[in-house]
């Protein structure tokens, strides 16, 4: 499963993920969970002899191509879900209609009662679910009322990396450079949100909207830290700058616009 589809997974309301697809306000669409195919507002779908707008054409898609969300979601596997293979059998046959006796013996001859500890353990997993989701709930909104670090560039990576509070920021900037005017990196960190937060910093040497060639753009970050092939690297890996194919001529990226789907503008 690709980064897009598990974060259209996580931001998904209960509700979407029971009806298989998220709509989405700018532009207006609506995109399935399961493969990440859009239908967009004000355009007609056929399906066979029939016409659907993309409301209808998206709960078409799901059922024809990944069927019911039920098995949908129950196929997404263990490392999404966390259910295992047992819990998914008894889910699916009780999904099905099947009684515990039933089920008992589609899963090899266990007893009625094996079955109804397992139900009564899904019970539980699910009071523990709502339970988490409001603990989760709680902490996300703390952490909407706290600064956050906003990057020069649209990152190639959206996970917790690109999280980083204001004082967090703060405390590695600290402890990484040595001086600030002139910019002085003492050492560079190993883990990667210390080295996104230091890039973010050292790009900071480079102008908008200006050319540089590869001398220049060794000459600049040499005065700030001796491995400047190593910061050089990690620049364009990151996406904080970009260059031609050639290396004759490099650029600081701009970061994303908020009307952007997270991609970065190139002059």
């Amino acid at each position: 499963m690709t980064n897009s589809l598990i974060s259209q997974l996580e931001r998904a309301s209960l509700e979407d993920l029971v009806c298989g697809h998220i709509r989405e306000t700018a532009p207006e669409a609506y995109v399935c969970l399961f493969c990440g195919k859009r239908f967009e507002e004000g355009v007609v779908y056929p399906f066979g002899t029939t016409l659907f707008t993309a409301s209808g054409a998206v709960r078409r898609h799901v059922a024809e191509v990944h069927g019911d969300p039920f098995d949908a979601l129950l196929r997404l596997g263990k490392e999404h879900t966390g259910i295992s293979e047992l819990q998914e059998a008894v889910l699916r046959h009780t999904h099905a209609g099947a009684s515990d006796r039933e089920t008992a013996a589609l899963l090899g001859g266990k007893s009625p009662s094996t079955v109804r500890n397992h139900r009564f353990q899904l019970r539980k997993r699910r009071r523990e679910a709502k339970l988490f989701l409001a603990i989760m709930e709680l902490l996300d909104r703390k952490e909407a009322n706290q600064g956050y670090l906003t990057f020069n560039a649209a990152l190639p990576v959206a996970d917790d990396r690109v999280k980083v509070t204001d004082e967090e920021a703060r405390k590695i900037l600290k402890k990484h450079f040595s001086s600030e005017d002139p910019l002085v990196l003492a050492s560079f960190p190993k883990k990667q949100k210390a080295k996104l937060v230091v890039l973010n910093r050292m790009v900071e040497l480079f102008v908008r909207g200006r050319r540089y060639s590869e001398r220049d753009v060794n000459e600049l970050l040499a005065g700030a830290f001796d491995d400047y092939v190593t910061i050089r690297r990690y620049l364009i890996d990151y996406g904080f700058l970009d260059r031609k194919a050639d290396g004759s001529a490099y650029w600081r990226t701009n970061p994303p616009r908020l009307s952007d789907a997270g991609s970065a503008e190139n002059p």
